[in-house]
């Protein structure tokens, strides 16, 4: 799922600025490995999030770590991924969907009448 995720945030990103490459620096990074580990602990422990307390939890944790790392680190660039990069992590779902596609229409017939 974490591949899934990662692969429509690059899709996002390449969207966004209107490119080919995206550059990697350690601010970002930092933040969403921050964010991500924060979720899973929050979730773990108090049950599924809602959607204002994602954006409160990546307000409260997530840009503290962001700014810190960026004012720490500079903005310097780990590495560049090239467009290529975001279906080959999309890659591993397609599994998933054609299995939940498939019980979707075995369930969706309902039970056969005599």
């Amino acid at each position: 799922m974490a591949c899934y995720v990662l692969g429509w945030l690059l899709l996002f990103a390449y969207l966004v600025r209107w490119t080919t490459r995206v550059d990697v620096t350690p601010d970002r990074i930092a933040f969403w490995v921050t964010l991500g580990a924060a979720t899973v602990a929050f979730e773990l422990r108090r049950g599924s999030l809602r959607l204002y307390q994602r954006w409160l939890l990546s307000l409260v944790v997530g840009l503290p770590v962001l700014f810190l790392v960026r004012w720490l680190g500079g903005d310097a660039v780990v590495f560049t991924l090239p467009l290529w990069a975001a279906p080959i992590l999309l890659l591993p779902m397609v599994p998933y969907a054609v299995t939940d596609t498939r019980a979707r229409r075995v369930t969706g017939r309902g039970p056969r009448r005599p």
